[in-house]
């Protein structure tokens, strides 16, 4: 018996679909009212889940070409700040349609005319439109926003739950939300007899442009960095134990010359200081996601000369307050944890480290920067000119009792990360090295007692496959590289992989042959088996304010769209027998092409805690 389609119209609070001669059944998460398309995010052994919800996404396909998307549901538009009288607004609208959204009446069509404006042009004076809301969906509950910093609910900033434990405490990720404030620009100074300018009302955003956040019954609580001056520092939670022991990073200072730069510059002449000093620490910091991009383009990377970031854990207390509790340092030269300093032209080596999870015991992996003097890298800029640069990565790192062990062998590979350890001290995460001519990622696991790297076999040798989980099971999920069949294009397939019996599966074909849907990411598996991913189904669509919208016979308009799923382990489940070789790459459901591969590429990856 196939999975049977679904439409939101009719989709019931949490349905469980049986699936014959299969694996796992599929229980749909209840559809929530604040986003049209969703991911999956964290997931906690009583079933107890947290979903990213997509709100404003701008994507350049090419030079030539900018696809932009408004996915929040009724979005707050707040129209006191909107220039009416712009062309852009006056050749889009109707004379009707403009007067009255200034009396805050629009349908769904000027709605998401503004939310996708908003979004596409940044300015003091517009109202910002975030990117990411978090939320909650309880078993056999109501879904709801599980707010971070936008205790307002404007939806100004980007929010993301990473993790979920048994006591129901999430941790994650939020960018500073936004409010109107009245700000006076200071007069011309070259202007001797000019007026102190009129106060405008300005979009200006809270101090600290990212920080981590704890979610408890308490409420929410940032996660303070120890280093704060100049802009309020920075922080970022991955991970939180059952102990309330959270994994993370922070800011432990910042760069002198930037320092001097920043204190001169944001002065707040003729913009809020705190909006300029946001905006230029957000672009002097990096993600391991950014770090991997330069691998892949230069074989070695340049630390943005910011906030120095480390490692570090905070432990929460029964009152929702949180404090740092131990801060790590580095891989740094040649494994040593020392700094290198060059002796010739070469650019001082910067370097970061982040923990990216930790177990019940404490112990907690991620990555951090190592170099090797000895070793040169050379490579072209985007201009064509040839540089000669040592050799910089970052690497998985084991972070227990205040030292830091790499876990790689950083002579065989390029890069690595380690994203999640589990309470038997398992390590999983991935590693990239050039594979017939192109940079690959493998999955791997490392048992931190034998102190032993596996690499286990995936789909093919070149097939890129990253982990997002492991539960103390030894079952390890993620998603990986297929080709479809009698082609060479690839797609991105959702996998489990089991240690104990060495079987690394594609859940798409443990869940019948027959699925009108493709599973192209699994983010988390909790200690029952049953693993939160995120499929592409063609489903109705809806509009920016939750309608499904019709086509002009009065039918719903169909689309392909990514959700978040629980898939359940079905009691001595058997995969399905799918008949054909090419049923192993090429399902009913199709592949990751499309308006999927945008949403994918241009935000499913992006928000991944392993960063």
């Amino acid at each position: 018996m196939k999975l049977s389609r679904i439409s939101l119209a009719v989709l019931p609070l949490l349905t469980a679909f049986s699936t014959a001669a299969a694996v796992y059944q599929v229980a749909e998460l209840e559809p929530n009212t604040v986003s049209k398309a969703n991911f999956a995010a964290a997931l906690n052994d009583q079933g107890n889940a947290v979903v990213t919800g997509q709100g404003y996404i701008q994507y350049d396909e090419n030079p030539q070409s900018t696809i932009r998307a408004a996915n929040f549901i009724n979005f707050p538009l707040d129209v006191s700040t909107i220039n009416f009288e712009s062309s852009t607004i006056t050749s889009a609208l109707t004379p009707q349609e403009i007067e009255d959204a200034k009396l805050g009446i629009f349908d769904a069509r000027v709605l998401n005319f503004f939310t996708i404006l908003l979004g596409a042009t940044p300015d003091l004076r517009n109202q910002p439109v975030g990117g990411a809301v978090a939320i909650s969906q309880p078993d056999n509950g109501t879904p709801g926003v599980l707010p971070l910093r936008d205790l307002a609910q404007l939806r100004s900033n980007d929010e993301y739950i990473f993790d979920l434990n048994e006591q129901g405490i999430a941790v994650g990720t939020a960018t500073a939300p936004f409010a109107k404030q009245e700000f006076t620009p200071a007069p011309d100074p070259e202007d001797e007899e000019a007026e102190t300018p009129a106060p405008i009302t300005v979009w200006q955003p809270e101090p600290g442009f990212q920080y981590g956040v704890a979610v408890s019954g308490n409420g929410p609580v940032n996660l303070l960095p120890p280093y704060t001056e100049l802009g309020g520092g920075f922080s970022q939670a991955f991970s939180v134990n059952n102990q309330g022991l959270i994994a993370g990073s922070g800011s432990v200072g910042l760069d002198e010359e930037v320092y001097t730069l920043l204190d001169t510059g944001c002065n707040g002449d003729n913009e809020p200081a705190v909006l300029c000093l946001n905006r230029e620490h957000e672009i002097r910091t990096s993600s391991f996601f950014e770090l991997k991009s330069q691998i892949y383009r230069s074989q070695t990377v340049v630390v943005p000369n910011g906030y120095f970031e480390r490692a570090m854990l905070w432990q929460l207390q029964a009152d929702g307050s949180a404090s740092v509790s131990q801060t790590f340092g580095f891989l740094g030269e040649k494994g040593t944890g020392e700094v290198h300093q060059p002796d010739n032209d070469q650019p001082a080596v910067r370097y970061a480290s982040s923990a990216q999870a930790v177990n019940d015991d404490g112990l907690a992996v991620g990555y951090s920067i190592y170099s090797n003097s000895d070793r040169t890298i050379r490579f072209r800029d985007s201009f064509g000119r040839e540089f000669n640069r040592i050799y910089v990565a970052p690497h998985a790192s084991l972070y227990q009792d205040g030292d830091v062990k790499g876990i790689i062998d950083p002579t065989e590979w390029l890069a690595s990360i380690a994203v999640d350890i589990n309470n038997s001290n398992i390590v999983t995460g991935y590693a990239i090295k050039t594979i017939n001519g192109a940079r690959r990622d493998k999955f791997f696991y490392y048992d931190v007692a034998a102190d032993e790297v596996v690499f286990p076999t995936d789909f093919f040798s070149s097939s890129s496959s990253v982990p997002a989980a492991i539960n103390d099971n030894g079952q390890i999920v993620g998603r990986a590289e297929i080709i479809i069949g009698g082609t060479t294009d690839r797609r991105q397939h959702g996998f489990v992989y089991d240690i104990a019996s060495d079987t690394f599966s594609d859940l798409n074909n443990l869940v019948g042959c027959n699925a009108d849907f493709t599973v192209i990411d699994a983010s988390a598996i909790n200690n029952n088996g049953e693993i939160l991913a995120t499929v592409l189904q063609v489903m109705p669509q809806l509009d920016a304010k939750g309608e499904p919208i019709l086509d002009d016979s009065g039918n719903p308009v169909l689309a392909e769209q990514a959700k978040a799923v629980k898939l359940l382990p079905i009691a001595n489940g058997e995969q399905e027998n799918c008949n054909t070789e090419q049923d192993t790459y090429e399902r009913n459901a199709g592949g990751l092409g499309g308006i999927g591969l945008l949403l994918l590429t241009a935000f499913g990856l992006l928000f991944r805690r392993r960063r």
